[in-house]
């Protein structure tokens, strides 16, 4: 008897607990649901700054970098010190397709076609074979929602089939930008060419064109390195400065404030004199050699980093003849064209620490100097001022803040059990996916931001942390710091470590201020 009446114990304590769980599960998922909907309100309503805002014209460290230690400026020419208009880009895009029509015998309907921004970015890997441009976070993850054959996006389930997943190894993506079936585009002038990529390989499609896509590759890359190393870029840019070169006021200012400091600067670039004088010129004036103790013309990066050990010439500039005398010493006021890293070295005694290289490009500009030398390397990047501005825009702040908070309610909504839970589970989890591609498709519908995905750094960004000590959108951005300010690199915390609060400033201030206002009328009344 004591048995059965121990088993109705046992069963209707079962039943009071498991229904006391089912109401605890039923109230926390309706409390969950009312707080959705407060926080809801709260952030997309929001009409004052959501976060502090970034400058667009402001220096980034991913290395600390003390200015004062600098005793050496050295710079690259084209999208360094020289800025070019988007007028550049429709000009690389028409001679390249021409090239295609004329040359390689592509269907003369390509004459039709026209550059338009937006269709390319900075940083893009191309699958060769296939054709898929796409973007590739710090992990070497695809980034779904970002693969593009043409203007065709290629699915998910397409994606992951093609490569067992979305994460490639170090041999498919490769270290410096460039394996047998993997391209990266780099740097700025890439753009129309990316673009072109787009447009002809879409054609195809349309027209039902059978093509291999690694063909349309090799012959959009010949066609847009023809332009370039013809020289006829440089011929019709050349004659058009103000076509096609943006002013920049303050270039001068910089440079002078150097020269007053009594920094060395140089210059190293693949241009040839001519045209580096036509555009220096336009921008500086026609004594824009007296702010150089180096000029360094043709200078073959990154081969002139690397083990090649071709020597310096230098040339006649009134008639742009290279001299027969070798070369021993580089002298002020004096051109040189070819040469080496090593020579330079030996020749100028420049020590690594001492001397910060700015440039456009990771790999051919900064990767070397970086990793071999120990100089001190600054990266100059137009996009950055750019996205800040998006950043700091009042929707963008709004969707990042609504995300955040979704994503909190996500975490704790897992928790719960139930079909009921389950079902609000996917119905986030979806709102989540759109709000990440709203965040993303401000910076570019296609492809999102050149420096990140939702969460991590992008592949491109993770090389530009690596081979970059500072980073920012415009050489002259250093004017507005001392030239013995130390750029220190942001304190960010690890996945195991707290989040350490920044200081409200302003709060600081008045809390030392209400402190010292107490002791000071502590001490009036202990005099009286």
């Amino acid at each position: 008897m004591l048995f059965h009446r121990t088993q109705y114990a046992q069963g209707i304590s079962k039943i009071f607990i498991q229904q006391r769980r089912i109401y605890t599960e039923i109230y926390q998922l309706e409390e969950l649901q009312r707080l959705y909907d407060l926080l809801k309100h709260e952030s997309l309503s929001k009409t004052h700054s959501l976060s502090k805002k970034m400058d667009p014209n402001g220096i980034f460290s991913n290395n600390e970098l003390n200015l004062q230690k600098i005793q050496v400026y050295g710079f690259d020419f084209d999208y360094t010190l020289a800025r070019y208009k988007s007028s550049l880009h429709s000009l690389i895009y028409d001679h390249a397709k021409e090239f295609l029509v004329k040359n390689l015998k592509y269907p003369d309907d390509l004459m039709n076609f026209c550059f338009r921004p937006g269709m390319g970015a900075r940083g893009l890997h191309l699958d060769i074979k296939r054709g898929w441009l796409m973007k590739l976070d710090s992990y070497h993850n695809i980034q779904l929602g970002t693969v593009y054959r043409g203007m065709n996006a290629i699915s998910a389930e397409e994606v992951i089939a093609a490569h067992n997943g979305t994460k490639l190894s170090i041999d498919i993506v490769g270290y410096l930008g460039k394996t047998t079936n993997m391209f990266q585009f780099v740097d700025i002038f890439s753009i129309p060419e990316i673009t072109l990529l787009r447009d002809v390989t879409q054609y195809f499609i349309d027209n039902n064109i059978p093509f291999g896509s690694e063909y349309v590759f090799y012959d959009v890359t010949e066609a847009v390195t023809a332009f370039h190393i013809s020289g006829m870029m440089h011929q019709i840019v050349g004659k058009d400065v103000k076509t096609y070169f943006e002013e920049n006021n303050r270039l001068k200012s910089f440079l002078q404030r150097l020269h007053d400091a009594n920094k060395q600067i140089f210059l190293i670039t693949n241009s040839a004199y001519w045209y580096v004088n036509r555009g220096m010129t336009y921008l500086l004036g026609e004594n824009w050699r007296d702010f150089f103790d180096v000029i360094i013309c043709q200078a073959r990066k990154p081969s002139f980093f690397g083990a090649e050990q071709r020597p310096f010439r230098e040339i006649d500039v009134d008639n742009n003849s290279k001299s027969w005398n070798r070369v021993n010493k580089l002298e002020h006021g004096k051109v040189y064209v070819e040469g080496n890293l090593a020579d330079l070295i030996e020749m100028t005694h420049w020590k690594g620490n001492d001397v910060l290289y700015i440039g456009d490009h990771i790999y051919g500009d900064l990767a070397d100097l970086f990793l071999k030398y120990g100089w001190r390397t600054g990266a100059i990047l137009e996009e950055v001022e750019e996205e800040i501005n998006i950043i700091n825009s009042e929707s963008f702040q709004k969707t990042i803040q609504w995300l955040n908070v979704l994503q909190w309610l996500i975490n704790h909504l897992q928790i719960i059990p139930g079909p009921e839970a389950d079902a609000l589970m996917k119905t986030w989890v979806a709102e989540r996916e759109d709000e990440k591609a709203k965040s993303r498709d401000l910076f570019n519908p296609y492809f999102g931001s050149v420096f990140r995905t939702h969460t991590v750094p992008t592949y491109f960004h993770r090389r530009l942390a690596r081979f970059a000590d500072v980073y920012t959108s415009n050489v002259c951005n250093f004017l507005s710091y001392p030239l013995d300010y130390i750029f220190f690199p942001r304190r960010v915390a690890l996945a195991h470590e707290n989040v350490l609060p920044t200081p409200d400033i302003n709060l600081l201030l008045m809390d030392t201020a209400h402190h010292a206002m107490r002791f000071e009328t502590a001490h009036v009344q202990y005099e009286k």
